[in-house]
């Protein structure tokens, strides 16, 4: 078998092709000219079900170029069109990409006119405008991630500082990804601003998701001007208009020193008031997402290790720079 196989593979450029598609799970049906030339075995092979093209429910999907993405251990392979779509949307996603392999799961994205399509393999296409696309690639990841990892997920800012961790949490609107990134004006390095998964051990590791910054945070991050005004915009199915930026933080598995619950309001001082443990792990419980309909014990077991050792506390706040000088402080001590 593998002697007939290396003499395909030289014999037979376009088939030895999409043969090394086929490996990645990312291949496209076979040309007519790439079927002749191999005697039609691809054909032969897709007709018995011992080789499958990526296809969506519309059917095969167009593959010229492929990125595979490590998310917390889950492989997600992205197959584009062509080489013009991968360079629109890759460049956030960049820290994720791994080495070639075979994905757990696959995203397709395709063109048609001035839409950009994206669907999971075997779903439905999802139509956008370009600007509306990379906002939905991370959606499409997420709900990936969601159905393949066991590991709980927070929905949380993840900063550190001398080796220490620290967790921002709060509802939406809440400031957490403004608030993370200006801190790193305080010495802390930002990890992530959005998931962050929980071990078992209740050890904490960042997911490296771009950091998404909305319109209104954009003049307020003075340190990272340069890199705001240099982004693109984008629109998410929120209609609000964000940018993306990079990490420049190190992953890991870390324990938590100091839970923040935030609690925005106008005209406010910022103040950090003591939380007691059933507060804390309410604002856990209302970030966390586990895949189950009910909380397993593990699940338990997991935010209850969290919480052992750390400091927590509510941050009430309007002013982001005084906020700043409070959860240094509050870090310090």
């Amino acid at each position: 078998m593998v002697p007939e196989k290396e003499l395909l593979f030289s014999a037979t450029p376009p088939v030895a092709e999409a043969w090394a598609g086929f490996e990645l799970g990312v291949a496209s049906a076979p040309s007519d000219a790439a079927a002749a030339s191999g005697g039609g075995i691809l054909l032969d092979l897709m007709q018995i079900g011992a080789l499958e093209p990526l296809a969506t429910s519309s059917g095969p999907a167009r593959v010229g170029c492929s990125d595979t993405l490590d998310l917390a251990g889950v492989h997600i392979v992205v197959a584009f069109e062509d080489e013009a779509l991968r360079a629109e949307l890759m460049p956030c996603f960049a820290q994720l990409v791994t080495a070639p392999c075979r994905g757990d799961d696959h995203i397709v994205v395709q063109r048609e006119g001035e839409s950009i399509g994206l669907a999971r393999r075997g779903e439905d296409i999802d139509w956008v405008s370009p600007h509306e696309a990379v906002p939905l690639l991370k959606i499409k990841l997420t709900e990936v991630l969601f159905d393949h990892t066991d590991h709980v997920m927070l929905h949380a800012a993840q900063l550190e500082r001398d080796g220490r961790c620290l967790l921002l949490l709060g509802d939406a609107g809440a400031g957490k990804s403004t608030l993370a990134t200006a801190l790193e004006e305080a010495g802390f390095a930002l990890l992530s601003d959005d998931i962050v998964l929980l071990s078992p051990q209740g050890e904490v590791s960042a997911l490296p998701f771009p950091v998404t910054l909305k319109e209104g945070s954009w003049a307020l991050l003075g340190h990272r001007h340069d890199e705001i005004a240099g982004a693109g915009e984008h629109l998410r199915p929120d209609a609000l208009n964000v940018r993306y930026l990079g990490l420049v933080g190190d992953g890991g598995w870390k324990p938590v020193a100091w839970l923040l619950k935030l609690d925005r309001q106008e005209d406010s001082a910022a103040t950090i008031a003591d939380l007691d443990l059933s507060g804390a792990f309410a604002a856990l419980l209302a970030a966390a997402w586990s895949g189950e309909d009910s909380m397993s014990p593990e699940v338990f077991g997991a935010m209850a290790g969290c919480l052992q050792g750390a400091h927590y506390g509510t941050l009430t706040y309007s002013d982001l720079p005084r906020a700043l000088i409070e959860v240094s402080r509050y870090c310090e001590d």
